[in-house]
C-alpha cells in the first residue's frame, strides 16, 4: 500500500528577485562588476539544499510535502508512528507499508526500511537495509564488517543467522526527532548500503538483497528483541 498524498509546493523562484546591487558596486562603494580586480572570476556562493534534497532521488515523480511541526516530546509509539509517516512524506512524497508495518521505499538499488516501537529507554526509530542474502558467516566476511563498522558515521552492520542475511541499521531516539535527524541517518543508511551490498557479494558469495526473488524480500521478518534480563539496554531490529 502507498501514501501517495501530497501538498502543493512553493514553486517560486528568486530569479525575479530585485538585484540589490544592479551597477555592480559594493556597500562600500568599490567596483565588484566583472572585470574589477583579479582576471580570475570571483567564487560563487554555496548553494542550499532544500529539505528533502538529499532524498529527492529516492521517489521520482512525488511530490514532497511541507515537514510537520513537531510539539511537545513523543511518548506514545503510535503517536510517533503517525510522526515519522508524515515526515517521511516530506521528503519522499510516499512509501510502502510492508507487512510487518514498516515504512518501506527504494534507493538506488537498497530497499530501506523504517520502523517505529518500543524501548525500555523510550520510543525509537530504526532505520535499516537487508544488504546480503544466502551468506556464511565467516572469519573474513566478520572482519570486513567489523573493520567497515569503525569507519562508519551512522549504521553499523550484523549478521542475521537464520536468515544467512547481513543488515545495515541505525537506531534514533524517538521522543525528541525532527526532520533534519531522520533525513540524515535515512539517506546515510541507503547510500552506503547501495554502495556496499555488490562488493559483499563480489568478496563473499550469496547475493544482494535487490536480487533476491520478491517472496524472499518480504520474508524477511526483523528479529524479535531479546527477553534476556539485565541487559540494561534497547535490543532487537530497532
Amino acid at each position: 500500500m502507498t501514501d501517495q498524498s501530497s501538498m502543493p509546493r512553493d514553486d517560486s523562484s528568486s530569479a525575479d528577485a530585485e538585484d540589490p546591487d544592479p551597477d555592480g558596486q559594493g556597500t562600500d562603494g568599490r567596483d565588484t562588476g566583472p572585470g574589477s580586480g583579479d582576471d580570475a572570476p570571483a567564487p560563487s556562493e554555496p548553494r542550499t539544499s532544500s529539505p528533502g534534497a538529499d532524498l529527492a532521488a529516492v521517489a521520482p515523480g512525488l511530490r514532497p510535502q511541507q515537514p510537520p511541526r513537531r510539539t511537545g516530546v513523543f511518548i506514545d509509539p503510535d503517536d510517533l508512528r503517525t510522526h515519522v509517516g508524515a515526515l517521511l512524506r516530506a521528503v519522499l512524497g510516499g512509501y510502502e507499508v510492508d507487512a510487518f508495518g514498516n515504512f518501506t521505499f527504494t534507493h538506488e538499488d537498497a530497499r530501506v526500511f523504517v520502523t517505529v516501537g518500543g524501548s525500555p529507554v523510550g520510543p525509537q526509530v530504526g532505520v535499516f537495509c537487508v544488504t546480503n542474502l544466502d551468506i556464511d558467516l565467516t572469519p573474513a566476511l566478520a572482519s570486513f564488517l567489523l573493520t567497515t563498522n569503525h569507519t562508519l558515521g551512522f549504521g553499523s552492520f550484523s549478521y542475521d543467522a537464520p536468515n544467512r542475511a547481513v543488515w545495515l541499521r541505525h537506531t534514533l531516539l524517538g521522543t525528541t526527532l525532527d526532520l533534519p535527524e531522520l533525513q540524515t541517518a535515512v539517506a546515510a543508511i541507503a547510500t552506503t548500503a547501495a554502495r556496499i551490498d555488490e562488493r559483499i557479494r563480489d568478496r563473499f558469495g550469496g547475493r544482494t538483497f535487490e536480487d533476491a526473488p520478491g517472496d524472499v524480500q518480504r520474508g524477511m521478518e526483523p528479529p524479535e528483541p531479546s527477553q534476556e534480563p539485565g541487559i540494561g539496554n534497547a535490543s532487537g531490529y530497532l
